[in-house]
């Protein structure tokens, strides 16, 4: 009884809550399909799999709200975890609202944001991906190597038509050092019309000593005219080393989508990731080819397919997270099928 009552007042919290705060929304994406991927192994074996973080869009719950506090200003908040399709787990075993967790305020003059949050380099880069960020688990663009998202960030954001620039500062949290362990951005882009362009430039330095930087730098832009669109960019990411040459990566990408009708989308882009190496020609290269398409059911729902082919020189697959087990082969191909829910 004393069990029963304990519960009912936990929701009655919960719902006087929810009644004082009204602006707050529920959301989330819920991706479901199987992957197949050859030369899954080093034996050259192939994998079905189901279990992801979703294929196509990212899996994803999240808890948004506003509140206007007059005067043209906002006060706002975002909290989001991804899980896992086929096991229902969190898709992280360290953070339970990995994705985002900011709270900041807002206004005609912009917004500035404090806590966990997707950087500078990685909203940038989404006004020229291809794919505009899907099938993120399969290209390089976004959670293999490239600055996704930063902890205790501090970030602005202001749109003045059409311009959009923004700046941050993730703190190192380094006794006796503002810089050690921390992140400093900043970034522009251009949007009007069928044209969107922007640039970031990024530099890190590692908490630990000595104190290595990297920096990141990325550019690009894309061309939308009726059911064309064609995007294209570069990003460059430079890492110090204590001993030998710099540790650099540089990914460049061309792409193009259809709008075949209404409901059904074709997207075919190449994505080239380089490794610098010190012995010269000794640089490992991967080549991607990612063929995409979509069909909507409803403005919530679709199905989606993809064919992707990677070919890799002076490297092997596990240099790229690709497969766990890399042997000798030189090249993987995966094919994707599932469907996409938005709620």
């Amino acid at each position: 009884m004393k069990k029963s009552l304990l519960a009912l007042a936990v929701l009655g919290a919960f719902a006087g809550a929810a009644q004082a705060q009204s602006a707050v929304t529920i959301y989330g994406s819920f991706d479901a399909g199987v992957r197949n991927v050859n030369n899954a192994n080093a034996a050259g074996n192939s994998k079905l799999t189901m279990s992801s973080n979703g294929q196509y869009n990212s899996n994803r719950i999240g808890f948004k709200g506003v509140e206007d506090l007059g005067g043209g200003l906002n006060a706002h908040f975002v909290l989001e975890t991804g899980f896992n399709t086929g096991t229902g787990a969190l898709d992280n075993a360290a953070k339970l609202f990995n994705r985002s967790a900011y709270v900041g305020l807002g206004g005609a003059w912009g917004s500035l944001d404090l806590g966990r949050q997707y950087s500078v380099n990685f909203k940038t880069i989404g006004m020229y991906d291809p794919f505009n960020y899907k099938f993120t688990g399969i290209i390089p663009l976004a959670g293999q190597g490239l600055l996704t998202r930063l902890d205790n960030d501090i970030q602005y954001t202001g749109t003045f038509g059409p311009v959009t620039a923004r700046a941050e500062w993730a703190l190192g949290e380094q006794a006796g050092s503002t810089s050690n362990g921390s992140a400093r951005a900043v970034g522009v882009g251009y949007s009007a019309g069928p044209i969107a362009a922007g640039a970031a430039y990024t530099k890190q330095t590692a908490a630990a000593a000595p104190n290595l930087e990297t920096t990141n730098w990325t550019v690009g832009g894309a061309y939308g005219t009726g059911p064309f669109r064609v995007a294209a960019g570069y990003a460059r990411n430079e890492a110090d080393a204590a001993t030998g040459p710099s540790n650099d990566r540089s990914d460049a990408w061309l792409g193009g989508s259809y709008n075949v009708t209404p409901a059904a989308q074709v997207t075919l882009a190449f994505y080239r990731t380089k490794l610098d190496a010190a012995a010269a020609g000794a640089d490992a290269r991967r080549n991607m080819w990612v063929l995409g398409g979509t069909y909507a059911l409803s403005k919530r729902t679709n199905f989606y397919a993809d064919f992707d082919h990677s070919s890799f020189t002076n490297g092997s697959p596990a240099a790229w997270g690709v497969q766990p087990v890399a042997g000798n082969t030189k090249n993987v191909t995966g094919i994707s099928v599932g469907i996409n829910h938005l709620f």
